[in-house]
């Protein structure tokens, strides 16, 4: 079938119209033939574009708006949105037009598109393969000669064209862009119009004359965006910082669509000329006649004459609206880039309905419509010419006049101009005038928003990274075809990408367990930065390595736990550790993983790590440092530092910060001086108390400080096996019986830590304290004794010379075999540190042990006068783990870590015949003028007299610096603090007797050995 406009007049043969109108650019009468022309069908390919918003669902642009579906499928690429139909109108003038057209009666005959008046479009077909395939044609149809409205449906089962991931929500999950292409096929019909003149003659001629009028012009062409990109969560200000693996969130805004618009108004008037005109007249008149005979008749006469004329000049005003120019954008989508975003680069597509359409032509004759030509018939006359014929008279005047009568107004049509569905110029057909068209309005924002946007977690830090932002505007319409895609610019803020990491380290500090002398002073309350904590050798000790602290100031930092965003955090010793439980052992400068939700994690000091000063580093890795080098950088504390020159981590280079936070704290590890205890009184009234009655048989029976071990747990021994050994001390019930002056008390103590070398050693310093019998008047007093020259020699004087000697093996110290064979292998492999070289030259290790333990530690060991004693190194045996009791990689030899545990065995009495005076009383001058004796009554006998020591060791040969201490240490008292001694005990009778830390035994004030047998030391 083919089609005609309205109000043309045809007349129809098969594959030929003729079509016959006023030809009005003339004055002639013309008709014209119109030839059609048609194309072949031709493919075009609209499509339906479906997107997934935040919650999943997919919309689609309608013709009167948009569509929303939900999707079916999982949520993720696979998605699609529910199977459903939508509506749209096309121009079909965006697609591609044929460029050949066959007449449509001859098939030979061919013509370009540029020969053609009129083209329109027919006949959309759906195409057979893609039906029911791509998509699901429900209804088309052609109207306005170049639109297409068309109905499909599409989603579901049926097959997407393409699939693009556009965005994340804030969940991270995926949204989509789902296309579906529609192919179709559409013809085009158009023609040509054959002139020529009527060969009927002079016809009514209509001429045309067109000026300009007023004019509507508008515009909007540069738009005003501007865009964001920010914190999605809001917790942070991004230009200041914001860490990685946190979401951001862009947005853009600009005018919904763009336009250009020039509306002009055209008037004018058409002139209508050779209109033809007639008119009959009857003519009528009397003849008179004389016959011969002199009669007078009248002969009556009438004629009909049609009179015909052609008038012009008339007129009809006309105006209509027509398109100089019309250009619709619309708004597409934003574009950001930012090294922050995801792939550095974001597209926001924008959500618009913005729809126009139009049509124009330049030519008059396409907007004004004139009346027809009319053919005036002017009413019949009859005129009477009496007795002649009359005259015609001229019919012009009266002609003119019919016609203006006669000719109607002009019709006229504007333009076209649709926007968004409204017509803003109507094309509709009027008299006279076509309506003043409207102006497209002013274009309201659209706002374009992606949140959910994940900063990759591995992304290092940058400061202040640059951003680009730019909107992007299509062509909806363009009534010239002038108009192309356009996109601008806007500022867009920076984005700091700023991982914080944070170390702020502490360590236990073991005080209660420091013997030392002079140790380091502590803040209170304790500074880890400033003080240097005490890790004592074989005890737990703790670090704790918390994930929050001080960062920057900023919005989401500050001081907070910052556990999200460390990848792994460690600590490294400079000694070797155990775990707690000594399950697991880490050798020293091992970097030790600590779980980020744990913050505090306890370790055991071995026993053979040496003693001194150490620094424990720590170091927290934020997720985005590297994997090797320097890991991107580290900053002390806090990687508060942006930028940070000192570093270069690509891609910020010198505007990034560090990836690792560091501490550092300083330790002293230290030693140990214990568990001294009396093994052993040469007393024959306590004989029974330490061996069996062999006498050779130990009875495993010690007198130790307190009811405590070393840390203060229970040692299990009973109170009556407690320092001082005393009167009430015996265990078979000898209530009075203290010790008697002359007899020596054998006893030994322990060390942990560095007192393995020859000129380590234990200093003893005796007190002595009288106390009566009732415990009342405890003084500190000098005590006297008589040498081989010298009367009345004060213990601790000068002339106190009397040394005693010891031997390391004797049966009653009941040395540990296994101590001594250990002995013998260390001295052995360390010969030249006790001098001993010349020694072992002789032996292989094994029978150096024997002669060790036969002879070398059975010799005579000088420890000192009354007034101090030293055990040095020949006293002393190594009790430490054995090489098989530890791990391989220890950081010292594992053979000489037996060494790193120690024993003293020493032995102490009173001279036989010792003379007790108040402190400071002086009887050496009374002495030798024989003034006084030892029944003077300065002499104080009924009572007790109570041995104190004062116990210290000594390193590196260092007498005037002792290093640890028994008791009084700077910051605990390990004989009171720790093992538990008591500071009073009250005897069988009732009496109460105070003590001091320190107290050893009471020897008798008026009983000594002398009474028994000779002393076993000089008198």
């Amino acid at each position: 079938m083919k089609l005609l406009k309205k109000g043309t007049i045809a007349i129809v043969s098969f594959f030929s119209l003729f079509i016959c109108m006023f030809f009005l650019d003339d004055s002639l009468s013309a008709s014209a033939k119109r030839t059609y022309y048609e194309s072949d069908k031709i493919p075009i390919t609209p499509a339906v574009h479906w997107w997934q918003i935040d919650d999943g669902h997919f919309r689609a642009k309608n013709f009167d708006g948009e569509k929303e579906v939900p999707f079916v499928g999982e949520r993720g690429v696979t998605a699609r949105p529910e199977q459903e139909w939508v509506f749209n109108k096309l121009n079909l003038h965006d697609y591609p037009m044929p460029t050949v057209f066959k007449n449509v009666d001859n098939d030979r005959d061919r013509k370009s598109l540029s020969d053609l008046k009129g083209v329109e479009a027919l006949n959309p077909e759906w195409d057979v393969d893609a039906n029911g395939f791509n998509y699901i044609g429900n209804d088309k149809k052609v109207v306005e000669g170049h639109y297409l409205e068309l109905k499909v449906t599409t989603g579901g089962d049926l097959r997407a064209s393409d699939v693009t991931v556009y965005g994340h929500n804030k969940d991270g999950e995926v949204k989509l862009n789902v296309k579906y292409d529609v192919p179709m096929w559409i013809q085009w019909i158009g023609y040509t119009e054959d002139e020529g003149t009527d060969p009927g003659g002079p016809s009514c001629s209509i001429d045309f004359v067109v000026g300009d009028g007023g004019s509507q012009k508008k515009s909007k062409i540069e738009p005003l965006p501007s865009g964001s990109i920010s914190s999605d969560s809001g917790e942070f200000n991004v230009v200041q910082g914001i860490p990685s693996s946190e979401n951001l969130r862009a947005d853009a805004q600009s005018e919904e669509y763009l336009y250009e618009q020039d509306f002009l108004q055209k008037t004018g008037k058409t002139v209508f000329n050779n209109i033809h005109a007639s008119k009959e007249f009857t003519l009528t008149w009397t003849t008179k006649h004389v016959d011969a005979e002199g009669d007078v008749t009248y002969e009556p006469h009438s004629e009909t004459v049609k009179k015909e004329t052609t008038v012009g000049g008339i007129e009809r005003p006309f105006s209509y609206w027509q398109i100089n120019k019309y250009n619709i954008w619309k708004l597409t989508h934003s574009e950001f880039t930012n090294y922050a975003l995801p792939n550095q680069f974001l597209r926001i597509d924008a959500i618009t309905n913005v729809t126009a359409n139009g049509k124009h032509s330049d030519n008059v004759k396409d907007h004004v419509f004139p009346p027809d030509c009319p053919d005036i018939v002017l009413p019949s006359e009859t005129r009477d010419g009496g007795s002649s014929k009359p005259s015609v008279p001229d019919i012009s005047g009266e002609a003119k006049s019919a016609a203006e009568g006669k000719i109607g107004q002009n019709q006229v049509e504007n333009d076209r101009a649709e926007f968004k569905g409204s017509v803003i110029m109507n094309d509709g057909r009027t008299t006279t005038n076509g309506p003043t068209p409207s102006n497209v309005p002013d274009p309201g924002m659209i706002q374009m928003t992606a949140r959910g946007l994940l900063i990759d977690s591995l992304k290092t830090n940058y400061y202040q990274s640059p951003s680009t932002g730019k909107v992007f505007y299509a062509p909806v319409f363009s009534i010239d075809g002038s108009a192309s895609d356009k996109n601008f610019p806007f500022d867009v803020n920076v984005v700091t990408v700023h991982t914080p990491v944070v170390i702020y380290a502490r360590a236990s500090d073991d005080k209660e367990h420091d013997q030392r002398t002079k140790p380091p002073l502590r803040s209170t309350p304790p500074d880890p930065e400033k003080d240097r904590h005490a890790f004592i050798l074989d005890r737990p000790f703790t670090v704790t390595m918390p994930t929050k602290g001080q960062h920057r100031d900023i919005p989401g930092y500050g001081d907070r736990d910052f556990s999200k965003y460390i990848k792994e955090k460690q600590v490294k010793f400079p000694f070797d550790v155990y775990t707690k439980t000594k399950q697991g052992f880490y050798p020293a400068n091992t970097w030790i993983s600590v779980p980020l939700d744990i913050e505090s994690v306890d370790f055991f000091m071995p026993v053979w790590v040496p003693e001194g000063q150490y620094t424990i580093n720590f170091r927290s890795f934020a997720i985005n440092a590297l994997d090797s080098g320097d890991f991107g950088g580290s900053e002390h504390h806090a990687n508060i530092t942006i930028p940070n020159p000192a570093f270069n981590v690509q891609p910020a280079g010198n505007l990034s910060a560090a990836h690792v936070a560091t501490d550092s704290i300083e330790v002293d590890v230290v030693g140990r001086l214990y568990d001294l205890h009396v093994t052993d009184i040469a007393d024959f009234n306590w004989k029974s108390v330490f061996r069996e009655s062999d006498s050779l048989t130990p009875t495993k029976n010690s007198y130790w400080v307190g009811l405590n071990g070393i840390d203060g747990d229970a040692r299990g021994n009973s109170s009556l096996f407690t320092l001082p050994v005393r009167h009430g001390s015996h265990p078979e019930g000898y209530d009075n019986l203290a010790v008697k002056t002359g007899y020596a008390f054998k006893f030994d103590l322990k060390t942990k830590g560095n007192m393995f070398a020859n000129n380590d050693a234990i200093r003893i310093k005796p007190t002595f304290y009288f106390v009566n019998k009732d415990g009342t008047g405890r003084q500190e007093v000098d005590l006297y004794y008589h040498d081989n020259t010298n009367y009345f020699v004060r213990i601790g004087s000068e002339k106190d010379k009397v040394y005693r000697e010891i031997k390391l093996n004797e049966v009653a110290r009941n040395v540990p075999q296994e101590e001594l064979i250990s002995n013998a292998n260390y001295f052995y492999r360390h010969a030249d540190e006790f001098g001993i070289n010349d020694v072992i030259s002789g032996f292989y290790p094994a029978s150096y042990a024997r002669k060790y333990i036969k002879h070398f530690s059975k010799d005579n060991i000088a420890t000192g006068p009354y007034g101090w004693q030293i055990l040095n190194w020949q006293l002393r045996t190594y009790r430490g783990p054995k090489e098989n009791q530890v791990p391989a990689n220890t950081m010292i030899p594992a053979n000489d870590i037996v060494a790193r545990e120690q024993t003293w065995y020493g032995e102490y009495s009173l001279p036989a015949k010792v003379y007790a005076v108040a402190k400071g009383t002086e009887i050496g001058a009374a002495a030798q003028v024989g003034r006084i004796n030892e029944n003077h009554p300065m002499f104080l006998k009924d009572g007790y007299i109570i041995v104190n020591f004062d116990t210290e060791t000594i390193r590196n040969g260092d007498v005037d610096n002792p290093y640890l201490q028994y008791i009084h240490a700077h910051y605990m008292n390990q004989w009171y603090g720790m093992e538990g001694f008591k500071r009073s005990f009250v005897d069988k009778y009732g009496n109460s007797f105070n003590l001091l830390d320190g107290d050893v035994i009471f020897y008798h004030g008026d009983a000594g050995s002398d009474i028994d047998f000779a002393p076993s030391v000089t008198h």
